[in-house]
């Protein structure tokens, strides 16, 4: 695959209903704007937006990294705009966005700031959320500050609610890899670092990367997006900037106890080979007061490319009002008991370094 652009990265019997508010209604569709723009976020930051589809609901989408833009998954995310209207934007220090290189302003509360000015600018009361991988974190931030101003959640392939989680992770994610590509990766990765804004460096790096956040590599292809768009200062500010700060902001997280604030219905949609692991998706929906976990089989990190036809069904079945079959709510007894041995745990923890590394090499 010559180009990035083939890659993306931070569901049917049907259900019960969802356990909504009566009266509630899906969100509704914003007054009109035009289909690109910019938000005034404050702070003189402005971010980049994209609007498509018709319908009578809104969705917003959180696209991952941090550092990544909504690039890389809105092309592969237009089955949506079928049915609902559907609203990308760029997270602050990415892509079209102001490109904030201050730590305190890439402080990751600053994200979910960025949120409610977006839900404020297209007069929305409440929100429907899809937040893909770190999108989920984004997702997390906001709900627990303003769980009144969440309408539904959608986490796909989500970041772990607590940081240990994610070392566990990106450690199996490494363990995919032979000793060849972890070679080639390093080639790669030098080659990046020596020169942060060239975009076919970026590209060449990522298509190797990504290879084993898939359960089948070959749908890599099915792809659109792009994970190195934006300018030649937007890819140096991701390396020199985001990806030194934002994450490392949030501390030792664990949100598990704070989302029990949270009483948007929740699906959790997560593939059974992602390199994030099961036990983390179902802690997302276990620490929800109204969530579910769907697992897709032979897929990754990216299900809506590996199992687009289940991926979109569920989505649409979520969005209409009822839980997708397979769609398994989760005890939330044993997620608590976990979170008390865990939370022992937290003190001992040894990986912060490792952790920003691994961050900054994906």
């Amino acid at each position: 695959m010559a180009r990035m652009r083939k890659i993306s990265i931070g569901l049917l019997c049907i259900g019960a209903r969802l356990s909504v508010t009566p009266g509630a209604g899906i969100a509704a569709q914003p007054p009109h704007h035009a289909p690109e723009g910019f938000v005034d976020a404050g702070g003189n930051v402005r971010l980049f937006y994209r609007i498509v589809g018709t319908g009578r609901d809104t969705i917003v989408v959180l696209h991952g990294g941090p550092g990544f833009t909504s690039a890389y998954l809105a092309a592969d995310l237009e089955p949506l705009a079928a049915r609902h209207v559907v609203i990308f934007y760029d997270q602050r220090g990415a892509g079209r966005s102001t490109l904030v290189s201050d730590s305190a302003a890439l402080d990751a509360r600053r994200f979910a700031d960025d949120l409610d000015a977006i839900r404020r600018h297209f007069e929305l009361g409440r929100l429907t959320l899809l937040g893909h991988s770190w999108g989920a974190a984004v997702a997390a931030l906001y709900a627990t500050r303003y769980p009144e101003r969440v309408q539904r959640l959608i986490l796909v392939g989500a970041i772990p609610a607590r940081e240990t989680q994610l070392t566990a992770a990106f450690q199996r994610l490494d363990a995919r890899r032979d000793s060849a590509t972890q070679q080639r990766l390093g080639k790669l990765r030098a080659a990046r670092l020596a020169d942060p804004g060239n975009a076919d460096a970026c590209r060449a790096y990522y298509a190797v990367w990504f290879v084993a956040a898939f359960a089948d590599s070959t749908a890599l292809r099915r792809s659109r997006g792009d994970f190195c768009a934006g300018t030649a200062e937007a890819l140096s500010n991701k390396i020199d900037h985001v990806d030194r700060v934002t994450l490392k902001s949030l501390g030792s997280w664990d949100w598990r106890l704070a989302l029990g604030a949270v009483g948007a219905p929740t699906l959790v949609i997560h593939g059974t080979s992602d390199f994030m692991s099961v036990e983390s998706a179902r802690e997302w929906a276990s620490s929800v007061r109204d969530g579910r976990v769907l697992l897709l089989d032979r897929s990754g990190h990216f299900p809506y490319l590996e199992s687009p036809d289940r991926f979109f069904g569920a989505v649409d079945t979520f969005l209409g009002g009822r839980w997708p079959s397979g769609a398994q709510p989760v005890s939330g007894k044993e997620s608590h008991r976990r979170q008390r041995v865990d939370f022992g745990a937290l003190h001992q923890l040894r990986h912060r370094d490792e952790l920003v590394r691994a961050m900054r090499d994906r």
